[in-house]
């Protein structure tokens, strides 16, 4: 068996801890550059809901998704997709999933979809956690469009000090001068460090910490929308200096918070550039900025390189708390898998049973959102000189599908969105795919951004199609109810 090279994947520690636990990994350095670990590399689910057959009763959305689960036995790995008339491989169409999608377990959140569409105001937040897969806002953003160009809003979200993309990112381009100090949920528990919602804390080392936003060229965020600042506990001689566009003049702030979770509005309007220097705050935790709305949908995009999605265990139950009192997330969305498959194993149980009680912390930190969990997808593996589905991406597939249905989460499987078996050599020869046969381009990532997109509005379109038609049926059943009482009483009758 011949297996693809590749680069070293870095992986967070608590994915290290769990695999020395199962005697899976034999090979590990130390990256100097940023102190984490380094491993070696040894359907259609939401539309599978029919309309609601049982009016006026919505409880609950119907579901008709089946509760068995994806098994290896279902697949065919030597499968050949066929080739057009100019011998070209086509890209697969999307697979149907027959087995759990847990549609049922998102009617809050179609319930606030539906509030806002019918009366355009209110406001819909969304955070996507994820891996490399999202880095730089890829997928995110696409998705984020998607849905602000249908129920209204604008603006890119929350946005950190800075990441590990920040200056390739196209939905937003920010960087930092001067000296900061970062910490994150990567390199595992420090209780001493209050996380922020991104899994990441920024503190200014001495005054000249300055972080720079610009707005970049996609649809619906060309403006920094309403940037508002969030922070830890500060003193009474810190301050921030924020300068708008090309001023010559600026606002001074005075962030003398006293809470672990502090916000405050650094401008009301929407602009192309803000800069922001802090002074005299060396020991405040600065989280980031949010650039969202008042109405519509705001989607968060949070990634990091190396997640498994274990280190999510760590943020703060009531930290999280104090983030969701402002925010008010209504769906937390799960996008993990391409690191978990680094690592060979003969299943994947003990990811499962990790995962299932990260799902159970979010939960409880996000206590009014709904959870949609994004199954891996494919990824290819050289086998003899041919790159093809290894197993282990069904099985990997197999166990979050598991957690999905043991958490009450919804599902969608991106392995089937693109085709199923084998279909990760045919994006790459469309140049929807790296050479990795792993990461998605930018031209692929857009594409799988609006197929989870499609997924969740047909979902959305049948639960709404119910909830008019209950609605309807309730006026009609409380005019006959007004008509009857009204007949009842003598006086009230015309003469």
């Amino acid at each position: 068996m011949e297996h693809n090279s590749s680069a070293p994947i870095v992986v967070d520690s608590l994915m290290i801890k769990a695999m020395k636990d199962l005697d899976l990994v034999t090979d590990t350095i130390t990256d100097t550059k940023d102190s984490n670990q380094i491993i070696k590399p040894i359907t259609k689910p939401i539309n599978s809901i029919n309309p609601l057959s049982s009016l006026p009763s919505l409880e609950t959305v119907k579901n008709t998704s089946y509760q068995n689960l994806i098994n290896t036995a279902d697949f065919d790995f030597n499968l050949e997709h066929p080739t057009d008339s100019s011998s070209i491989v086509t890209i697969p169409k999307t697979m149907t999933l027959k087995s759990y999608t847990g549609i049922q377990h998102l009617t809050r959140f179609f319930e606030k979809l539906y509030e806002l569409d019918q009366s355009k105001e209110g406001k819909v937040r969304i955070a996507y956690y994820g891996d490399s897969m999202i880095d730089g806002d890829l997928i995110v953003q696409d998705f984020r469009s998607a849905l602000q160009s249908h129920f209204g809003g604008s603006g890119v979200g929350f946005v950190p000090i800075e990441s590990e993309s920040a200056r390739t990112r196209y939905s937003i381009k920010h960087y930092t001068q001067g000296n900061w100090r970062q910490e994150n949920f990567m390199k595992g528990r420090a209780d001493s460090i209050p996380y922020g919602i991104n899994g990441g804390v920024f503190f200014p080392a001495d005054s000249t910490a300055r972080v720079t936003y610009l707005a970049s060229g996609i649809k619906n965020a060309y403006r920094l929308n309403s940037p508002r600042l969030f922070y830890g506990t500060g003193n009474e001689n810190a301050f921030l200096k924020v300068t708008e566009e090309k001023d010559s003049s600026a606002t001074f702030i005075a962030l003398n918070g006293s809470l672990s979770m502090n916000s405050t509005t650094i401008s009301t309007n929407n602009l192309r550039k803000i800069e922001l220097d802090f002074s005299n705050a060396q020991n405040t935790p600065i989280y980031g900025v949010d650039f969202s709305n008042p109405t519509g949908i705001a989607v968060d995009g949070f990634s990091n390189r190396g997640n498994s999605g274990l280190p999510l265990s760590l943020l703060d139950i009531s930290q999280m708390q104090r983030f969701d009192k402002n925010f008010s997330y209504d769906l937390i969305i799960l996008q993990f898998g391409a690191n978990v498959l680094a690592i060979k194993s003969k299943n994947y149980n003990w990811y499962k049973s990790r995962m299932t009680k990260v799902v159970t912390h979010l939960k409880q930190a996000f206590p009014e959102a709904d959870i949609l969990i994004l199954g891996t997808a494919d990824k290819g593996t050289k086998f003899q000189g041919a790159v093809k589905t290894d197993s282990s991406v069904v099985k990997l597939l197999r166990s979050q599908q598991d957690y999905a249905l043991k958490t009450e989460s919804s599902f969608i499987s991106l392995f089937h969105l693109m085709g199923g078996v084998n279909s990760m050599p045919i994006w790459t020869d469309q140049k929807l795919a790296n050479n990795d046969y792993t990461h998605f381009s930018p031209q692929g990532s857009r594409k799988i951004g609006r197929m989870i997109y499609g997924e969740l509005m047909d979902g959305y379109s049948a639960f709404a199609k119910a909830r008019t038609q209950q609605i309807a049926l309730q006026q009609k059943t409380d005019s006959a109810t007004i008509k009857t009482v009204h007949d009842s009483i003598p006086n009230l009758r015309k003469p």
